[in-house]
């Protein structure tokens, strides 16, 4: 039985009685006590949390993508999240956020991995493990702007209050020109709603076979403060490259461009990061 059933039940019995509770007596004291206390204890709604950094992983799982290239990739990723020089420049901002997109093609809903609180050196290794035990379900062209335009509604639905929202897109190929369905999301218009959101979009462009994709990502993809693209040659170097974007866009602007293993410890927090 809750407070307010027995406040309930207190006050229909001295109505049942026929006893008048008189101002300032014992009885009405109580009451107004009681009251108060069962009021304190009714739910309040809860203060959102908003993150320092909101991040989005999406990657590349389009036909382009070998079985085999694509594990490279989550084990890149994983890899990262297990590193000490990502696990410091999160420390380094404070609150961070990450989810994953596995985008392919443009007529086939991304898959997601919702946001998960990366703050704690546990949360990150628990992402790390979640991301290696990704089963693949998509393929098909290369739909950059459908997983683009996913990792934007994650963003704006489940992170609004973000203090910087950034999309990490790692891809071998550029937008396919098949013939496009009426609901199909071009690139074009993804990335216009990025800029209308102040998106950050950044890119790892995996150039096995397109040499110039880093020069196509830039002009085509990349918006926002501070973007980049980091251009490899194929996906040997995919773990390295990928740890070294992550810190890059991860630490605070002002450190970004400071050299891997040099950022300072994340400061005492003397007030609160839930606002």
């Amino acid at each position: 039985m809750t407070l307010w059933n027995v406040l309930k039940g207190r006050v229909g019995a001295v109505r049942a009685s026929g006893h008048r509770v008189c101002k300032g007596s014992p009885q009405r004291r109580a009451f107004h006590a009681l009251a108060l206390l069962a009021l304190t204890a009714l739910p309040t709604p809860s203060v959102a949390r908003c993150a320092d950094l909101a991040l989005v992983l999406a990657i590349d799982a389009s036909g382009s993508i070998g079985e085999a290239e694509f594990k490279i990739q989550l084990q890149g990723y994983a890899a990262a999240f297990r590193s000490h020089d990502v696990q410091q420049a999160i420390r380094s901002v404070g609150d961070v956020d990450v989810a994953v997109v596995l985008w392919a093609d443009g007529e086939m809903a991304a898959q997601v991995q919702p946001f998960r609180d990366v703050s704690s050196v546990a949360a990150a290794l628990d992402l790390a493990d979640r991301i290696l035990r990704i089963q693949r379900t998509v393929t098909g062209n290369t739909g950059i702007g459908r997983g683009l335009w996913t990792a934007l509604d994650l963003i704006e639905y489940d992170r609004p209050c973000a203090h910087r929202r950034v999309v990490n897109v790692s891809g071998d190929g550029k937008e396919s020109k098949a013939p496009r369905s009426r609901s199909q999301v071009t690139l074009a218009a993804a990335r216009a709603r990025a800029e209308l959101l102040d998106v950050t979009v950044n890119a790892l462009a995996i150039q096995s076979e397109i040499k110039d994709l880093a020069d196509w990502y830039s002009k085509h993809l990349l918006t926002g403060s501070g973007a980049f693209v980091m251009g490899i040659a194929d996906l040997s170097s995919f773990a390295a490259s990928i740890e070294r974007k992550l810190v890059r866009e991860i630490a605070h602007p002002m450190l970004a461009g400071t050299e891997v293993g040099d950022f300072p410890p994340r400061a005492p927090n003397l007030g609160s990061s839930r606002h």
